[in-house]
Formats: structure tokens, sequence, C-alpha cells
């Protein structure tokens, strides 16, 4: 009796502190999903780290590219909307390397993910999830990868296979045969004539296209209103695009027609892409870097001097947009366009001549370090000190630079041995620029 009375009371209490439980947790319940509704539909933003937007100007600001509206991009932080002409752009965001397994690659540096769909002799088709179909100018195209390998490495030596001259196929045994590529317009076989005459090979055993290049690469004509910016998408691919700011006055002026405008302006963005016009959906959007008049970059310039001290006997050329062994320049798994791949111990001297106001960089350890790698970078302005960074080791975020050249003729951008001789010493001057003075803007 006394057994059954004690287990009474024990339910009962269980009981107890069940239904107090349940009524602290049920509030508490509602408030973590009203927290994330907030944060869902964009209402609560306060603290909330959104891409940086770099300027002209040196100031960095935050924002989520939100429009697009006559010549300016629209960004929102939190409850306030900011607005910046593309001319005062330098870069907004972060790229990535491309996702999904086929690729288009352009000879102007593009690069697609997506589906082949043609190839013509004039054209080739491509369907992009975001882009939708597009017809391409063959001459244009420096080939398509079918089965895209994973491994970065592997990805960038088969990138560098597609932008050398000749026409064929690659296997996915790396066997490759040059050839002239029959019209395809889809089916399980490809047509190659080559010297052993036309043979037809299954698409599930290739690896990529390879295409004819001209000799040089097909030049778009540039009107003198458009303004060159390559876009990042979420899906990786990278595009070089023209941005007419004339026509995009008079789009908006047709579309206006007395209707309310949007207060975030455009949702797409109409551009050049390889002398076709596309549509693109700003929010897929993920990177903007302007290639300004009044911004040079030091990877488009030809260096007074090169100069490498090996730290035995290796001598190893620095590279232009490229990291020290001719990959993408890569800083934890973030791709950069623009910049210098170097190598301890280097030196990379430029003239400046007067015209430039600063210098400005990114420095890092390229991911080919393997998170090892000790370097020091060090910027001379007419052979005197002026910016010392480090020691800078791998896997390390990039670390800003700005130095004023104001008046300057020469600049010198060194790198030093770090901690650990030169053992994977792959330094990266990302995103190298040279902002112009205002008596030399053109």
């Amino acid at each position: 009796m006394y057994t059954e009375f004690k287990h009474v009371l024990f339910l009962n209490k269980n009981h107890r502190l069940l239904r107090r439980w349940s009524r602290l947790l049920c509030p508490l319940l509602w408030c973590v999903l009203w927290w994330h509704a907030l944060l869902a539909t964009g209402l609560c933003e306060e603290g909330k780290n959104h891409p940086v937007a770099r300027l002209l100007s040196g100031e960095n600001r935050q924002g989520v590219l939100v429009g697009w509206e006559q010549g300016q991009l629209l960004f929102r932080a939190g409850d306030s909307l900011w607005k910046c002409p593309i001319e005062e752009l330098v870069y907004w965001g972060e790229l990535s390397d491309v996702q999904g397994p086929s690729c288009l690659f352009l000879q102007d540096g593009s690069a697609l993910a997506g589906r082949l769909t043609a190839v013509t002799t004039d054209e080739l088709g491509w369907v992009h999830p975001e882009l939708g179909e597009l017809r391409l100018p063959r001459v244009v195209c420096a080939g398509v990868v079918l089965k895209n390998p994973r491994d970065p490495t592997l990805k960038d030596r088969l990138m560098g296979t597609l932008l050398e001259e000749g026409e064929g196929v690659l296997f996915l045994n790396g066997d490759q045969l040059a050839g002239e590529l029959r019209n395809w317009a889809g089916g399980e076989t490809l047509t190659v004539s080559s010297v052993l005459g036309e043979q037809s090979f299954p698409l599930v055993n290739l690896r990529a296209l390879r295409f004819r290049k001209s000799g040089t690469t097909a030049v778009i004509p540039t009107a003198q209103s458009e303004t060159r910016v390559w876009i990042g998408l979420e899906d990786g691919s990278r595009i070089l695009i023209r941005i007419d700011s004339r026509e995009d006055e008079k789009q908006h002026d047709a579309e206006a027609g007395g209707s309310r405008p949007s207060p975030y302006g455009d949702q797409v963005l109409r551009a050049s892409l390889a002398g076709k016009i596309v549509t693109i959906p700003l929010n897929a959007v993920c990177f903007v870097q302007v290639l300004n008049k009044n911004i040079v970059y030091l990877s488009d310039l030809e260096p007074d001097r090169y100069l490498f001290v090996p730290f035995l006997e290796y001598v190893r050329p620095y590279y232009r947009d490229r990291n020290n062994r001719g990959g993408l320049l890569r800083v934890n798994r973030r791709v950069y366009i623009k910049g210098l791949g170097v190598y301890s111990a280097s030196r990379l001297t430029y003239s400046l001549k007067k015209q430039f106001e600063r210098f400005e960089s990114e420095l890092a350890l390229d991911d080919l370090s393997q998170g090892a790698g000790s370097v020091v970078f060090r910027v001379l302005v007419d052979g005197q000190s002026r910016s010392v960074v480090g020691p800078v080791r791998g896997n390390e975020n990039p670390r800003p630079i700005q130095v004023d050249v104001r008046g300057a003729e020469r600049i010198d951008l060194v790198v030093e041995f770090g901690e650990r001789a030169d053992e994977l010493d792959y330094a990266d001057w990302l995103n190298a620029r040279l902002i112009r003075s205002v008596s030399s803007q053109p």
C-alpha cells in the first residue's frame, strides 16, 4: 500500500514538472521561431555581416546588392539604402570556383557553368540556369569542360590546356586528339575530323572540347560610354560584361512609362557578353569588379624590372592574374580575378611618373601553400620603405594595405623569406592596383 502511494506521488510530481517545463518552453520556442522569421524576411539585419564594397575613395561599405538604376548600383544594409555609381566602385562581394560538371571558357577569361546544347561552324549553344539559352560566337570560345575535376589544381591545368592553340578533344584517360569538331546538335556522340579521318566518340569518354583560336582574342568594339565589369554568380560563373550607360538610360526611360518606379530600381542588369545582350538577375550576383579607367592594375602593366633571389637554385617567374603555378588566384577557397602571383624572395619594380595617388592591394598566401608558408610583404616608394606586412602565413585572411604614392616616380613590391625559408611561399598581391590622381585622370 505504501509503495503504491509513493508511486502515485512520484507520477504527480513528474506531471507537475512537465507542465512547468511546458509553460517555460512554449514562449521560448515562439521567440526562436519569430527570430528566424525576422532573419528570413530581412526585417532584422542589425549586426549582420554583409558583403563588403571597396570604393574608389578608399572607403569600405557593407551592403547587399538589391538593384540597378541608371548607372548606379543599389545596396541595402539593415534599414538603409545607399547608391554607388558604377565608376566609383572597385569591387564588391566574393567569388568562388565554378560549380557543376560542365563549364564553358571564353578567351577573355570568362567561365560559365551550365550545359552544352549545340556546336556549329559559327556559334556555340549553351544553357545557363540564370542567363537562359545563349548563342555565342565560336571565335570567342576557348573550350568546354564536359566533366569538371574536383581538385582545383586539375581544374587549373585543364583550363590552361583549353586556352592553348589548336582544336580537338581531350579524353578522360588523358589522351588528346587534334582535329576539327563537326557540327553537333545533341546526341551521345561527337564527330572529329583529324588526320585519322572522321571518327565519332561517345561523349561519356570525353573530358573537354577545345576550339580553334584565331591567333588573337576576338575584339568586341567598345563604345565610349561602355564600362567593362566582371560579374560573379552564385554558381561560380564569372563573366566579363560591357555596360553602356547611355543605352541603360534609354531603356530605363522607355520602361518608366508613367509607372511607379521600384525603390530598388531594376532587379536585372542588361549588358553585353561577347557581343550578345544578356539579362542578369541581380539576386544571382555575388561579386562585382569594375575595370575602371581611374584604376590601373599592375597585372596589366609591364614591370621595369623583375628580380628573383632563389633560396637554392630554381628561378621562378612571376604571373599576372594567376598564382605562381599558373592557376587561378585562390585564398581560403575564394577566387580573385586580378593580382600578381610571386614566390619568395622576389621584387617587382614599376614606374609611376607622378600620375597616381595611392597603391592598394590585399596580401595573402595562395591556397597552394596548403596552410604552410610564411613571407613578409614590403612596399618601397622611390626606394623608401612605406609598408611592411608580415609574417603572413598560409590559411590567413588577406590583409589590406594602402600606400600613399603622390608625386612618386617608382614603386617596388618585395616579398621576403619568412619563418621557414622558401617552403611553400606562394605569395599573392591580390587586386594590386594604382589609383590615379585627379590631375592624371583621363
